[in-house]
């Protein structure tokens, strides 16, 4: 049955107030009825007769577009925000229908918010049908969603027949679509002159469409029938084409960003183990299918750990600490690939373990090269040195634990920073001889007290902790005096307005900025030491 098209409206005359009452048929089986609604402006009520001769007269946009904006004017009420619905079905503009009926349900009123699921569902029928020409996915789409508001209308009041007859009328007319895309895909896939690979994506819509039907209606023959032959084609394509894949040979190939790391090309072998896992999980047990697997997977490691071998081959010849650490994280990255598709892949874990020990090496010399550097520094920059000195030594020693050798330098460094850091307090606790802009003196405790909480938590102490609430009391004082004076909102501390003679603040001290290399830890997801999935093979991206 075709929706009806013609809207109503009508009036009723209480005893006391003239209360607008709404009309419209919308529903695919007949006419809706809408509850009364007071919908008076301020100053001039809403003329129910003359928007009903609009509606007669073939004019549902301006009725729509009056009470959209009477229903903007006051949000609170379900009643007007229903009616601001129907009258934009009336006018079919279903987004707007939707969006009104969804403010219905969150207005609180039980009865409205049922019959605006009803409408709800119909609007989102109508959008189906307005996409079925251009796109037959929005339209399955729709359409699960018409149901499901007519389902919900049904689980709250079982005999509303209205629901479950659109419901019915619905699930027909999504069966039928369903079924007959299926066929279509289904024939599309026999065509004699299409390879294995070619009939995957015919056979896969072709299964996906015919399990959808199966779940709308679990007795159709067709439904139940078609899913089971085109799982049994779909997996056996997918075998056919894995085992064809899998077989390709590996070649080598080079990437424009960076020529030098030749990398292998592994797209193919992928491609046909992730086929050869489809197929098994739609028929598990095909022993072909497990054993051609079980070697792929034993290719792709060893592919893997070429790639990496290669990348420690390359790291050997670069004198840059970075681009060294860079090289071992991607050489660990294939690694963990190839333990991945096959976990006792011996040649791949000896390659892990040996990418561990350089990598602790190239940590454990650059901490050596940094804590040398820091006896010959200034108090900051020692600050700093002797910190990624200290970064270097953890990180050698996460790789290589159980190293006397690495743990006394790591107790060394940090006794070294530890003693730096509070020279460091003691000496931007002190004022400077002179006046002292108060923006300076702002940033130069900060860097006091940015020193102390890293001296408290390496090496905690009272008289440390007292010295930090000491600076915080006195920086929380001048950023008071600071925000009294308008510079807290428009100026970060240190900035200086010349305008009042005041001097911009010295840059903070070098020790607190991040670390030069700032080397990522490794084996921590989603941290610094791990490459991100699928990245490219950058030196620069590590």
């Amino acid at each position: 049955m075709k929706p009806s098209r013609r809207p109503h409206l009508s009036s009723e005359q209480p005893s006391l107030v003239r209360r607008p009452f709404l009309t419209v048929c919308l529903g695919l089986l007949g006419s809706v009825a809408l509850p009364s609604m007071d919908v008076h402006s301020e100053s001039v009520p809403i003329d129910i007769p003359r928007l009903q001769a609009q509606l007669n007269q073939g004019s549902p946009q301006a009725v729509a577009e009056l009470l959209a904006a009477e229903a903007e004017r006051r949000p609170s009420s379900p009643h007007l925000q229903y009616d601001a619905g129907v009258a934009a079905y009336a006018a079919r503009r279903w987004e707007d229908a939707l969006v009104a009926f969804d403010r219905v349900e969150t207005l609180g009123n039980a009865r409205l918010a049922n019959l605006a699921r009803f409408q709800r569902g119909n609007a989102e029928y109508q959008l189906g049908v307005e996409s079925l020409s251009a796109n037959l996915d929005e339209t399955i789409s729709r359409w699960r969603a018409a149901l499901e508001a007519y389902q919900a209308v049904l689980k709250n009041r079982p005999d509303e027949t209205r629901s479950a007859q659109n419901a019915e009328f619905v699930r027909n007319r999504l069966l039928d679509l369903l079924l007959a895309e299926a066929r279509k895909s289904a024939r599309q896939a026999q065509q004699p002159t299409k390879t294995p690979g070619q009939r995957i994506g015919d056979l896969r819509n072709a299964h996906e469409k015919f399990s959808d039907a199966h779940q709308l209606s679990p007795s159709n023959p067709e439904a139940t029938q078609g899913e089971s032959e085109t799982k049994d084609q779909l997996a056996q394509a997918l075998k056919q084409e894995g085992l064809r894949n899998v077989q390709t040979p590996l070649s080598l190939k080079s990437s424009r960003r960076e020529p030098r790391l030749p990398e292998v090309d592994a797209s193919k072998l992928e491609a046909g183990i992730a086929q050869l896992e489809e197929s098994k999980e739609l028929k598990p047990g095909d022993p072909q299918v497990e054993e051609a697997l079980r070697r792929a997977k034993d290719r792709l490691a060893d592919a893997k750990v070429k790639q990496a071998e290669t990348f420690l081959a390359l790291e050997e010849q670069i004198p840059i600490t970075k681009e060294k650490l860079a090289l071992l994280r991607m050489a660990r990255e294939q690694v963990d690939q190839a333990l991945e598709q096959s976990p006792k892949h011996q040649e791949a874990q000896r390659t892990g373990e040996e990418i561990d020990r350089r990598m602790a090496q190239v940590h454990e010399d650059e901490g050596d090269f940094q804590e040398q550097q820091a006896a010959s520094s200034q108090l900051e920059q020692q600050a700093m040195q002797l910190s990624q000195a200290l970064d270097h030594f953890q990180q050698a020693s996460e790789l290589q634990p159980n190293q006397p050798r690495l743990q006394a330098k790591q107790e060394q460094a940090e006794q070294k920073l530890a003693q730096t850091l509070d020279k460091l307090a003691d000496k931007l606790m002190q004022s400077p001889d002179g006046q002292e802009p108060m923006e300076a003196k702002a940033a130069r405790l900060e860097g006091a007290e940015q020193a102390l909480n890293e001296l408290q938590a390496i090496q905690p102490s009272d008289r440390t902790g007292q010295r930090a609430e000491q600076v915080g009391k006195e920086l929380d004082g001048l950023r008071q005096m600071l925000a009294d004076k308008g510079k807290g909102s428009t100026e970060s501390p240190g900035q200086g307005d010349p305008r009042n003679g005041s001097q911009p603040s010295p840059a903070p001290p070098q020790w607190m900025a991040p670390p030069l290399d700032g080397p990522p830890r490794i084996q921590q997801p989603g941290g610094k030491g791990q490459a991100p999935k699928g990245a490219g093979r950058n030196i620069r991206d590590y």
